[in-house]
């Protein structure tokens, strides 16, 4: 009966928050995403979030991945994963959900039509929606005032550029300044990266509500101020936002986990912090012939601008995660050379695997490559506030 399974992915992908519900039901959506604890490495524990998160909106419907484990596939990985059987015992426990082992020839032949044309719908819907994604992402770096959410988020009195002087912009900069990072002092700092908002909801907070196939955002998340960095691809398209999310009242980061939320596409895009001694954006940098700089690259902002200050003769990026630090485009004419700051994950064997894509990812293209670790902390940024 192996010639069903078209049928029985398409029918479990077309239905797959209830497979969720079923498989993860301590699980609840969030975002376009189901996020349970794993059943199988049964790591809830004190302090810890849930890190096995099934897309069920958008993108690659059923994908799913365990951030803790490195665990990841496809909805028929999912069912073989958290009922510990093997494709068959998948493809029978699809059948009984789908109520296909009743099914006559005829309504098998039909049900296969049905969903030769769900799945066209689906990748349809999807590619709107990463379209979506890629306009809003845009529209949220450089948010105008308004009453209705740009893109996921409330964003009332819309962003500020660098240098404005504005109160927002003043308080994620004594945040950085309390990181041992002073951004006024960072030589070449691309200020075309950055922009300050009063007021940006953190979405990751909003209620949502579903009735008859209608979902809507019933009550937004929390507003606080947010620093809105620009991820953007080697022709300088903003891909992406990425969103630091700041306390009102003391320059720290805002009481909610993460403090940190990115949207858009963001693989392939890079925050410039600093431009090297040649000062021209690196999307613009080939063109006019210049001579390549050395260029850092790392997950985090705070990680990546600890070296804007002290090395000004490099440029700096920010990529938003491991992912992010293997698909920067390095192969540009204007990179010389990368040093890869990584982040210590001493002990964390999913890190670790993370970690040796990323450098796969960069040693690709051919140019010289050198990994650094900080030895204080858990990354560059703790060993520039001298943290022990």
């Amino acid at each position: 009966m192996i010639g069903d399974l078209d049928i029985i992915k398409s029918g479990l992908i077309d239905r797959i928050e209830s497979v969720c519900e079923r498989l993860l039901p301590d699980g609840k959506p969030e975002g376009g995403l189901w996020v349970a604890w794993n059943p199988v490495e049964l790591d809830q524990k004190p302090g810890r979030l849930p890190a096995l998160k099934v897309r069920i909106r958008g993108g690659d419907l059923g994908a799913w991945r365990c951030y803790r484990s490195g665990a990841k596939g496809d909805v028929l990985k999912l069912v073989e994963y958290v009922e510990r059987t093997d494709i068959k015992g998948a493809l029978a426990w699809g059948r009984d959900f789908l109520g296909i082992r009743s099914m006559s020839p005829a309504e098998r032949q039909n049900l296969r039509k049905a969903e030769t044309v769900r799945r066209q719908e689906r990748d349809h819907k999807a590619e709107r929606s990463r379209l979506f994604k890629l306009q809003t992402a845009d529209q949220l770096f450089f948010a105008k005032p308004s009453e209705k959410e740009t893109g996921p988020a409330y964003c009332p009195q819309g962003t500020f550029p660098f240098g404005a002087n504005t109160a927002a912009e003043l308080h994620a900069k004594a945040y950085f300044r309390g990181r041992g990072v002073d951004l006024d002092a960072i030589a070449g700092l691309n200020r075309l990266s950055f922009r300050f908002s009063p007021a940006t909801e953190w979405w990751k907070g909003a209620r949502y509500e579903t009735a008859q196939g209608r979902r809507w955002k019933a009550e937004r998340g929390p507003l606080f101020p947010a620093m809105h960095c620009a991820m953007r691809n080697r022709m300088g398209i903003v891909t992406a936002c990425h969103v630091t999310f700041f306390d009102p009242v003391r320059p720290v980061k805002a009481p909610v986990t993460p403090a940190k939320l990115m949207w858009g596409e963001a693989l392939g895009a890079v925050i410039e912090i600093s431009m090297g001694p040649n000062a021209v954006p690196f999307w613009m940098a080939d063109s006019d012939g210049l001579v390549p700089d050395p260029t850092v690259v790392g997950e985090g902002i705070e990680t990546s601008a600890s070296f804007s200050e002290p090395v000004p003769e490099a440029r700096v990026w920010a990529c938003g995660s491991l992912a992010g630090v293997g698909s920067a485009p390095v192969d540009l004419g204007c990179v010389e050379w990368v040093l890869f700051a990584r982040d210590n994950n001493t002990g964390n064997p999913t890190a670790q695997k993370q970690f040796d894509t990323a450098l796969a990812g960069l040693e690709r293209h051919g140019k010289t490559i050198v990994v650094e670790a900080s030895h204080v902390g858990d990354d560059f940024n703790d060993l520039a506030q001298g943290e022990e």
